[in-house]
């Protein structure tokens, strides 16, 4: 098994002597293919920037909490995609002159600028707490321009840096921006809601007033204080009236007796003890001066009876009281009921003689106590109709309040509900313009830069040994590949171990190739023609290399 090994080991050792012309031919025009590029590609150099991303924005947050795709990585390729239009990169370059030979083809050197551009996504790997499992997390990016020049290198890098974060700082500005006008379109509209809100809700509560809800104890309170001041009344009334009754009794008893002579004597009594309590100028004391001298004077008493002569001394009586006391005083109070109600008499027809009896000093005191407890009684029964009814008023709100309550609760509700969300929309607006104010003075950019382009001190590219490493190792392998290849595709017998292994039978002699003159000639040509075509072949690859790639 060794001889068979070492024959096949021999065999292409043969193919590979046989062919040295193909071998050499595809190996070096290879090899000299990786030298050239090795020695003659310019050295290319670049200014890198990190930018890192501060915080994720709220689009980023739900695209990481809902499992999908990082938001980041997209963001950053859109923007990308946005910076680095043609209008931009014509603009970087006319700023810069970074080609000033490609000024008359436009074309090539807006393909050129966009390869030496690079903008990579740089991922930190981290142990996702839901899951327990470790996933890449995008937290910066870095953006690289490459240039022969290094000063101009720096410069590309430097221009990219300012447009990433300019246009991220306009496009979070638009948004935010937008945000704000829309919260304070919205809030307007609300406003406008709210208003309506509370304009029903007014004239609901001016249509149902004394049945809403807040008012029930009002009302209650109201109820209990009718009801109070209404049992007052009617225990002043019994009072009124029992008071009524003995002093008709009284005045009975003294037009059964007529005038007596000790009348005059009981005035001057009464007038006597009266005037330890009152002063001569109180109109009980003028009232009663006149009894007095009208009994010493022989006055007529059934002058003095008339309803009309009492209003003239009634109202004679006012008018100096008036003089003596302020017009909320009790007695000014009393007269006035009293003139009111002897005028209510004169008016209904009342007749204005009363019998003997009246008019003696004692009847006509009684009488007029008797018209002032009529006036007072009529008083209590009016004031007593007004509480009946304002009862009735208030019993009649507080039966409405339940069917009252049901529409005032619906209506403050959405008031509430309104206002409340008009807050909300109000504090969303003022958040977006600080947000956008934050955004315009730089004071809340996402994006940080982290390492800012420097000046590139050495040549990063072209790497010169990898080249030509590469280079020769790809040449003897693609030379050893087509020498093997044709060796197997020619089918030409050659040799004796063709021979053994076609007709299994061993040749007694081999005779070698004979080389003349002619076949040195073809050799020649071939070996010329190969050359002249690996030499074009170099050429034409270095040229597409250097110029493409």
């Amino acid at each position: 098994m060794d001889s068979d090994s070492n024959a096949e080991f021999s065999g292409y050792l043969h193919a590979i002597a046989r062919r040295k012309a193909l071998l050499f031919g595809v190996a070096i025009p290879i090899a000299v293919l990786a030298i050239l590029l090795a020695l003659a590609l310019p050295d290319l150099y670049t200014s890198s920037a990190l930018v890192e991303i501060d915080e994720p924005s709220s689009a980023q947050a739900m695209a990481e909490t809902s499992g999908g795709e990082s938001y980041a990585d997209q963001y950053v390729t859109n923007l990308k995609g946005i910076v680095l239009t043609d209008a931009n990169l014509r603009q970087m370059s006319q700023e810069h002159d970074l080609y000033p030979d490609m000024a008359d083809d436009e074309t090539a050197m807006m393909k050129r600028l966009r390869r030496d551009i690079s903008v990579s996504i740089v991922t930190t790997p981290i142990l996702d707490p839901r899951t327990g499992r470790e996933r890449e997390v995008v937290d910066a990016f870095t953006l690289s321009f490459d240039h022969r020049v290094p000063a101009k290198a720096q410069a590309g890098a430097q221009w990219l840096v300012g447009a990433f974060l300019a246009e991220h700082r306009r496009q979070r500005q638009g948004r935010a921006s937008g945000a704000a006008q829309f919260y304070a379109k919205e809030a307007e509209r609300l406003r406008t809601h709210v208003a309506n809100l509370e304009a029903k809700l007014a004239d609901f509560k001016n249509k149902h007033y004394g049945q809403l809800p807040e008012l029930t104890e009002v009302n209650m309170s109201m109820m209990d204080r009718a009801e109070s001041q209404l049992a007052q009344n009617e225990t002043q009334m019994r009072s009124l009236r029992q008071e009524r009754v003995f002093l008709a009794a009284q005045l009975e008893q003294a037009r059964a007796q007529g005038p007596q002579a000790g009348t005059l004597r009981q005035l001057e009594d009464q007038y006597a003890r009266m005037s330890s309590s009152y002063d001569e100028s109180h109109p009980d004391m003028i009232a009663m001066r006149r009894q007095i001298d009208s009994l010493k004077y022989g006055t007529s008493a059934s002058a003095g009876s008339s309803l009309r002569s009492q209003l003239t001394a009634k109202r004679q009586t006012l008018a100096e009281a008036r003089q003596r006391y302020g017009a909320e005083h009790p007695d000014i109070k009393r007269l006035e009921r009293d003139i009111g109600t002897l005028e209510t008499r004169i008016k209904n027809g009342e007749r204005g003689d009363v019998e003997m009896s009246d008019g003696t000093p004692m009847g006509m005191q009684l009488r007029a106590q008797i018209n002032a407890v009529d006036s007072q009684l009529g008083s209590l029964a009016a004031q007593n109709a007004q509480l009946r009814a304002k009862m009735a008023s208030i019993e009649s709100n507080v039966t409405a309040t339940p069917q009252v309550e049901r529409e005032y609760g619906n209506l403050t509700r959405d008031l509430t509900i309104s206002r409340e969300k008009y807050e909300q929309l109000l504090n969303r607006q003022m958040d977006a313009e600080v947000s956008e104010s934050a955004i315009v003075g730089g004071r809340s950019d996402e994006f940080r830069l982290v390492q800012a382009p420097m000046m590139p001190a050495a040549p990063s590219k072209p790497e010169r040994l990898a080249i030509l490493f590469i280079g020769l190792v790809a040449a003897v392998v693609l030379a050893l590949t087509v020498t093997v290849a044709a060796e197997a595709l020619d089918p030409k017998v050659r040799g004796a171990r063709d021979i053994r292994e076609l007709l299994q039978v061993s040749p007694l002699v081999a005779i070698p190739a004979i080389r003349n003159s002619r076949s040195r000639r073809r050799s020649a040509w071939r070996f010329a023609t190969a050359t002249a075509s690996g030499v074009i072949g170099v050429w034409i690859a270095f040229t597409f290399i250097k110029n493409y790639l």
